[in-house]
């Protein structure tokens, strides 16, 4: 994989994150519980996002769990999530390719050791995006929400 790959599924998670916002913030107020806990699991992904974002910066995140005590709403969540894709976007358009297989050392949120390459750590957060993404896409069809058609094949055809 290249930078420009990196930088074209990136942009394809800022798109998708803010659909899955867009749709969350249409579920009705009688599926206040669910539509909480999309939020929570928005949230998440942007604190595992920071989290990562700090590890290959070298820098201490700061976070001692996996998620914020508080859950911001859908316009907080859809500025900050976005603002923190951009960051990946800068940090691989101006990361020398010949890099993308270092190694990095970091601390888990537990405080154990870890390391991996940067390329692992770039798919890691694409990934774990994706899968808590489908997560609120079946709550949404629970809250009677069509679900965002949140597809690389309609990203690239409608949106790169």
């Amino acid at each position: 994989m290249n930078k420009d790959n990196l930088i074209t599924l990136f942009r394809y998670k800022r798109w998708a994150d803010a659909e899955t916002l867009a749709a969350i913030s249409r579920v009705e107020e009688n599926y206040k519980e669910k539509r909480h806990l999309m939020l929570r699991l928005m949230n998440h992904i942007y604190v595992v996002d920071r989290i990562f974002t700090a590890n290959l910066s070298g820098q201490a995140h700061g976070y001692t769990a996996l998620n914020t005590p508080e859950t911001p709403d859908c316009a907080t969540l859809k500025a900050t999530m976005a603002d923190a894709t951009e960051g990946f976007i800068d940090y691989i358009t101006a990361l020398p390719e010949t890099t993308l297989m270092d190694t990095v050392r970091f601390r888990f949120v537990d405080g154990g050791a870890g390391e991996m390459k940067i390329i692992d750590m770039l798919n890691h957060v694409l990934f774990h995006g994706t899968y808590h993404r489908g997560a609120v896409g079946w709550l949404l069809s629970e809250a009677k929400q069509t679900p965002p058609k949140d597809v690389m094949t309609v990203f690239l055809r409608d949106h790169n």
